[in-house]
């Protein structure tokens, strides 16, 4: 009968105390130190292989396999599990948007292996276990790559607005510009001939390479302030669907900084440095004029500046030297002057919907 007693009152000890460490385990995030260490002391029965993926070649060029490893990680359900994540604000007014943060560990797996990536300083370490390695390496990697296309091909069609910040690095928002060269003000003609000669550039590979060429194109667009030559840029940059990389040169540190800057763009974007002739007549930056000018058409931008359109703006000419804006270096010269009545017109027509009106002859 005591058996019997006892039995009946354990059973209700136990589950009480089974629930009081559940609610010890969870509640107080003891649970996540348990599966740590539980990894940790397997860790201690396998040996490991780690590969580091950089985030520039030998060269000094930009490794695609980088920014690949670094979209499918990106997208993994499993980036919430690090210990420190970024949050970001997306398009949507409830999006959250999850980013790795550096020197963070995020756990994937794959056929049955489990690996992890390290996001270290301008590189990632991906640890796979040796066991694991001749099974699944080559697989996994194929895997990243078709991914990481899938989420590019996505993303493609949204246009991005880069700009430079400290240390030589990028930021990016997205570009929503809405200026087109069907609503910007100017002479439809001019409109026509660029709209071509963007055409024609798109078109136009095997003639770059046939001549031996850069497949580059650079524009000069000169005229006082407020004559529309942002919106001008931003015209082309919905007209090509290519992103916008603008340089702000006081924030560049160096010559080397600015080289560095130009090696992180991408093919398909347009590369936007504003008041050139400020600059140029400015002797308060540590960047130099040659810099700027190599730059333009030097031996590095002939290597990495293939399909993309640079654009170049200042509010006069008159007083630079000609070697800076020679044929060559800047291909096509736009003048963007102040408000005529062709102008005047398409501003009537697009903010007030007037395209005829009595007093337009006077």
């Amino acid at each position: 009968m005591g058996i019997l007693w006892n039995s009946v009152i354990g059973i209700p000890v136990l589950i009480m105390v089974l629930f009081l460490v559940r609610v010890v385990l969870f509640k107080t995030g003891l649970i996540y130190t348990v599966k740590k260490w539980r990894r940790k002391i397997i860790d201690w029965f396998h040996v490991y292989q780690f590969y580091k993926v950089p985030e520039f070649n030998d060269n000094l060029q930009e490794n695609q396999l980088y920014r690949k490893v670094y979209a499918y990680l990106n997208s993994l359900s499993s980036i919430e599990n690090s210990d420190y994540t970024n949050l970001f604000a997306g398009k949507k007014s409830n999006e959250i948007i999850l980013r790795l943060d550096r020197n963070q560990v995020i756990g994937d797996e794959f056929l049955g292996a489990r690996v992890c990536w390290i996001n270290g300083e301008r590189n990632f370490v991906l640890r796979i276990r040796k066991a694991d390695k001749r099974r699944v390496l080559s697989s996994y990697l194929n895997h990243i790559h078709t991914v990481s296309e899938e989420i590019e091909q996505r993303r493609s069609k949204e246009v991005k607005l880069f700009m430079n910040v400290d240390n030589g690095r990028w930021k990016s928002i997205p570009f929503t510009h809405p200026c087109t060269f069907d609503n910007i003000a100017m002479e439809t003609d001019l409109k026509d001939k660029v709209k071509s000669d963007l055409e024609s550039f798109l078109k136009g590979k095997q003639f770059y390479n046939r001549l031996g060429r850069v497949w580059k194109r650079s524009y000069l667009l000169y005229g006082p302030s407020g004559t529309g030559k942002s919106s001008f840029v931003a015209a082309m940059a919905n007209f090509l669907n290519y992103d916008v990389y603008d340089i702000d040169l006081t924030k560049v540190e160096d010559d080397s900084d600015l080289k560095m800057i130009l090696l992180q763009t991408t093919c398909r974007s347009l590369i936007v440095i504003e008041d050139l002739d400020r600059f140029l007549s400015s002797k308060s930056t540590a960047l130099s004029v040659s810099a700027v000018l190599n730059f333009t058409d030097g031996i590095l931008t002939s290597c990495v500046a293939d399909e993309r359109i640079m654009v170049f703006t200042m509010t006069s000419k008159e007083h630079i030297d000609p070697a800076v804006i020679r044929p060559g270096r800047v291909d096509v010269h736009i003048h963007f002057p102040l408000c005529d009545f062709t102008a005047f017109k398409t501003l009537a027509n697009n903010y007030l919907g007037l395209k005829e009106h009595k007093l337009f002859p006077q």
